[in-house]
């Protein structure tokens, strides 16, 4: 279907634009009009509260846009209006005859240009998208646009002309072209009128690696959101969600978390991916709801997870954060003032950083992989287990090399404290650095480990000493070797 450029005349048929656009551009990046110009306002009736009506926002006449007027260019002897006529005649349009709710709930699933496009269909379909619960600026939308501007531009026009119905979704992706103040220029308004829109998901994602969108204190508030997508945005602010009663899906991806607080009673997911956090102080997470954890490659100091009595399911990899001692004691606290990964690593009142608010866990992954430029990794673990909490429902553990000291005394503290587990998973890296045992004192239980009714996974690379000390051990403690499974690692394999 040819593309359609239409300026706002009243004259009769299609004029050419001046300044052509790119092929997926459609009338919504024609200029605003030029009332709303002269009062600087980038969509007026955006930011007005829902039911407030066009005439109280301003006094004057708004020359709106009519997203249907791309119906003049389509002739008669186009290939399109041959087709539809043919579907008319034959009786064959079914989707037509659908009640506009459900007609609108498919066109939700479509990124929005597309939505807005199906106006040149028929007469029925020229205000249709107007009412679809959906706000859906993709990737691979923003990235069709020439810059920001052109960006800013349709979805501006999208939102000053669709209804002002409730959105089940909303979905922002920022189109940067190498002007990241034009392209997060609107993103608060859009956000704003979302929410104003009792959206359920809000998603928001900035184009940029090097710069981060910094999120309004006390932006996100409402009572209808359930999932919140945060990727490339930075935070200076507690988030502190105690006010979106209704949260359930918290993800936060490639993102500055500069505060001292996470907090959400209503938080069942929460997934933390690549993002930093603060170099001095620990983030703390509030979730007492959470039934689900990924904490995942953030760099920076460890986040101190408050008490999570119905969490299910955790994932914490901590490949990247800078609880690390460049001398390699096994526990942290070498004494050495250079040694910057030690300093200020206490944390005050708190007996453990993670191991106390993962207790209460069924399925539990503790990933803390050696890196060569940081061959002593992470003790932050290590230094959990000399407080080690009991895991009294814990079933299915995944730990690795962090584990594995010379003595053992880590991987037999863990097994002590989890009086129910059935399956240990463990993963040996190719690159592992040597501890120094000074100052690590766990937590062991003077009753004997009796590991039974235990099966054991071991992945390694051949060649690795360290399995057979891990099995001997284990096996002195009662497993049986026949409940001993042996894995290569899945790129041996060709997994």
């Amino acid at each position: 279907m040819a593309h359609i450029f239409l300026s706002f005349s009243p004259t009769k048929g299609p004029r050419p634009c001046p300044n052509r656009l790119p092929a997926s551009s459609s009338v919504f990046d024609s200029p605003l009009p030029s009332s709303a110009r002269a009062r600087g306002d980038p969509f007026p009736l955006v930011l007005a509260s829902a039911g407030e009506a066009s005439s109280r926002h301003t006094g004057e006449a708004i020359a709106q846009p009519d997203a249907c007027h791309v119906l003049d260019g389509m002739s008669e002897g186009s290939g399109a209006a041959r087709s539809k006529r043919q579907a008319a005649a034959s009786g064959s349009d079914r989707l037509g005859a659908l009640p506009d709710g459900l007609l609108q709930d498919i066109l939700s699933f479509l990124p929005s240009p597309a939505v807005v496009r199906t106006c040149v269909l028929a007469h029925r379909w020229r205000d249709l998208w107007k009412g679809v619960p959906a706000l859906r600026i993709t990737r691979d939308v923003a990235r069709r646009y020439w810059g920001p501007t052109a960006l800013n531009g349709f979805v501006n026009h999208l939102l000053f002309l669709r209804e002002r119905s409730p959105l089940r979704v909303a979905e922002f992706n920022t189109k940067d072209g190498g002007d990241f103040d034009e392209a997060v220029r609107y993103l608060e308004l859009w956000v704003r009128y979302s929410l104003s829109c009792q959206v359920a998901k809000l998603c928001v994602a900035c184009d940029d690696e090097l710069e981060r969108w910094l999120l309004p204190k006390g932006l996100i508030t409402s009572e209808h959101l359930t999932t919140l997508e945060l990727i490339l945005v930075m935070s200076e602010h507690d988030l502190d969600f105690s006010s979106c009663v209704s949260l359930q899906d918290l993800k936060m991806e490639s993102s500055s978390i500069y505060c001292n607080r996470i907090a959400s009673p209503s938080l069942k997911r929460l997934r933390i991916s690549e993002c930093r956090f603060l170099g001095d102080v620990r983030t703390q997470i509030s979730a007492p709801n959470l039934i689900s954890l990924l904490l995942d490659s953030c760099t920076q100091r460890t986040p101190l997870l408050e008490s999570m009595p119905v969490l299910v399911e955790a994932v914490v990899s901590l490949q990247n954060c800078s609880d690390f001692c460049r001398n390699g004691y096994e526990v942290g606290d070498c004494g050495d003032e250079s040694c910057w990964g030690c300093q200020d690593s206490n944390y005050g009142k708190n007996t453990c950083v993670l191991l106390q608010g993962l207790s209460s866990c069924t399925n539990l992954e503790l990933i803390s992989a050696t890196a060569p430029t940081k061959p002593t990794s992470s003790f932050i673990f290590r230094k959990d287990l000399t407080q080690c909490p009991v895991f009294s429902k814990l079933k299915t553990l995944l730990l690795d090399d962090w584990c594995i000291t010379t003595n053992h005394g880590t991987l037999i503290c863990f097994l002590q404290h989890s009086p129910v587990l059935e399956k240990l998973i463990l993963h040996f890296s190719k690159t592992h650095g040597n501890l120094v045992e000074m100052g690590a004192s766990y937590d062991l239980r003077k009753q004997p480990l009796a590991l039974k009714d235990l099966s054991v996974e071991v992945q390694f690379d051949e060649g690795d000493e360290r399995v057979l000390k891990v099995l001997d051990v284990l096996c002195s403690y009662g497993l049986p070797p026949e409940k001993i499974k042996i894995q290569y690692p899945l790129e041996l394999i060709g997994i």
